[in-house]
């Protein structure tokens, strides 16, 4: 659901001139810099490592590797603040090599041990050190390096999905109930009749932000392993829309709401990878949950349940998915 928030970033285009072209001076231009580079970095020998560059480069957001993981954090909680517990931790990785996206879902109920915190479920170490702590502990315990998180809380979500126009989702004959369970709690808090928005029947609805929120929230039907299944379609369907959207009504958008995402992507690097982005005619998408089957156990410590992941399986698993790609 928060992959919305990473195509905020391509309306962030508008703002900033494009670089043109360069001129013809004889003189390598960035991308071109860039793609020597990795070649370079392909040899047995790094030679890129000792390659000599202008005083003015700036290696561009997806660096050497032509890879930008992207921390999508969704913040568990219904007021303005970004405090609380990670009930969402998605890894969004763009290959600007071959155009194609990884969504890398993390269980928030997975046992691991956070930098000065000791062992716990993987959503507290937001909610003890913020942005910096989940990362470092993601980093350390499954070997995956962030280049940058972007957070938002659930009221947010819920205005940037209508303000997008609602997103397309089939519903099966089974979750309709439970999203309307859900839906009927929120239109209590809201003060509302509680009929407000219910789904009829199963089907493919254009869902609207609470309504698409109710979908992802839904866990007793199966297991959070499925949720976190919706919640991927959910991005992928945000994603989806967005690329229909218009880049005005996309800028107004980022103009009313960037002040409230919680991120460390800097102006430059988030043009970077817009330009990115719309080099692309199509995105392939392709999703992983960690730890994946085979590469857990579930159990009680303490009489709370955890999720105790197998992390070399783990971190191989995560290596496989996000970089080793046919083409390379």
């Amino acid at each position: 659901m928060f992959k919305r928030i990473a195509a905020l970033f391509l309306a962030l285009m508008l703002l900033i001139p494009c670089f043109s072209a360069a001129e013809e001076t004889g003189e390598m231009t960035e991308d071109e810099i860039t793609a020597l580079l990795w070649e370079m970095y392909q040899t047995e020998n790094g030679d890129a490592e000792f390659m000599v560059l202008p005083d003015e480069y700036e290696e561009p957001a997806v660096g050497k590797t032509g890879i930008f993981n992207l921390l999508l954090i969704g913040v568990d909680t219904s007021d303005s603040s970004l405090k609380g517990r990670s009930d969402t931790m998605l890894v969004a990785s763009l290959n600007a090599r071959t155009g194609e996206m990884r969504l890398l879902s993390f269980m928030r109920d997975t046992y691991v041990k956070i930098p000065g915190r000791g062992h716990n479920k993987l959503n507290a170490a937001y909610s003890y050190g913020g942005a910096k702590l989940l990362i470092k502990t993601l980093e350390n315990n499954f070997g995956i390096h962030i280049d940058g998180y972007l957070a938002v809380n659930y009221t947010l979500m819920v205005e940037l999905v209508d303000a997008i126009g609602g997103i397309e989702i089939t519903v099966s004959e089974d979750e309709v109930p439970k999203l309307n369970g859900i839906l009927e709690y929120y239109n209590y808090q809201r003060g509302v009749k509680k009929e407000t928005g219910k789904l009829k029947k199963a089907g493919t609805h254009n869902l609207t932000g609470l309504q698409a929120m109710s979908y992802a929230r839904i866990r007793k039907l199966d297991s959070d392993f499925v949720r976190v299944e919706r919640q991927q379609k959910v991005i992928l369907a945000i994603y989806r829309k967005i690329c229909q959207t218009d880049l005005a009504a996309l800028t107004n958008i980022v103009l009313t709401y960037i002040g409230r995402v919680g991120t460390d992507i800097t102006l430059a690097k988030a043009t970077d990878l817009v330009l990115t982005l719309m080099s692309f005619e199509e995105i392939h998408t392709d999703s992983l949950r960690i730890p994946h089957n085979g590469a857990y156990s579930s159990k009680v410590i303490n009489e709370t349940y955890f999720i105790v992941p197998k992390l070399a399986k783990c971190k191989d698993k995560i290596h496989t998915f996000l970089y080793e790609y046919p083409d390379y």
